[in-house]
């Protein structure tokens, strides 16, 4: 529904080339996300996987399309990859902008949890600012690309949402290279498959939960791809106590934030 409304925003804007409007890239470790906005409207966004290694060129590519029809004032670049991005007309931290983004989308958060590729967040925020945050970047495990891995070593076949069960394996070890060795023992055992994508959602979060109870969290908003994992959201959400808060589109959150900096500040 959210995407039909901003493509409608979008043709409606795309006769009025005289609107001006900011293009934001966050340049994540797995995937780019751009996204349009005007007067603190979403106009239209777009999430690419431009692969590992990220080329300029294929980033400017994509603003092109963007700027076809339109008056680009401004354009800002934040994310992992940020500062490979020479063209953007501001740079803005990834961590600040995830904060300008929830709250855009929930006035009321006063945390945010992220998990990303390369790391996973937790921010505690009021009225939009990072006051205080937590990143955890020295381990793999409850990351993206763990769960990744780990789904590759799992050799799925069919979607990951479509695993659920009662039963956790357990998965005890805090490191992602002896995660996935248990993974791999557990496999050889004939554990259940779905069993198994439990324990992981369990080690996910007994990774993020010390994390969320440290910065004393209450009203918290979930953004980035693994937002989208509906089990792994009960899982989280079980051992929180606490329903969080989820955007129709958990990926755009931080590129919305960049747009939002871009337009308060010169």
């Amino acid at each position: 529904m959210m995407k039909n409304n901003i493509q409608r925003f979008a043709k409606y804007y795309n006769y009025y080339s005289g609107v001006k409007m900011i293009l934001s890239i966050d340049i994540g470790s797995t995937t780019t996300k751009f996204v349009l906005m005007e007067n603190n409207e979403i106009i239209d966004y777009k999430i690419k996987d431009l692969g590992v290694v990220i080329e300029e060129s294929d980033v400017l590519k994509m603003v092109e399309e963007f700027k076809k029809g339109r008056n680009i004032e401004k354009t800002v670049a934040t994310g992992y990859g940020r500062h490979k991005i020479s063209f953007a007309d501001k740079v803005v931290p990834e961590v600040i902008a995830l904060g300008k983004g929830a709250n855009y989308f929930f006035k009321d958060a006063d945390g945010l949890i992220d998990i990303g590729g390369q790391d996973s967040k937790v921010l505690k925020l009021k009225d939009g600012q990072v006051v205080d945050f937590i990143l955890s970047d020295k381990c793999a495990a409850g990351t993206g690309k763990f769960l990744e891995k780990c789904i590759d070593i799992l050799n799925l076949d069919k979607e990951l949402n479509e695993y659920s069960s009662t039963n956790y394996a357990k998965i005890s070890s805090m490191c992602a290279v002896f995660a996935e060795s248990e993974i791999i023992s557990l496999l050889s055992k004939k554990i259940p498959k779905e069993e198994i994508i439990m324990g992981i959602y369990d080690s996910i979060s007994n990774r993020i939960v010390p994390m969320v109870k440290r910065m004393k969290l209450e009203n918290i908003v979930f953004s980035g791809g693994v937002a989208k994992n509906k089990i792994l959201i009960q899982v989280l959400e079980k051992h929180l106590g606490k329903t969080l808060l989820i955007p129709e589109e958990p990926q755009i959150v931080c590129a919305v934030g960049a747009c939002i900096m871009a337009l308060e500040k010169p």
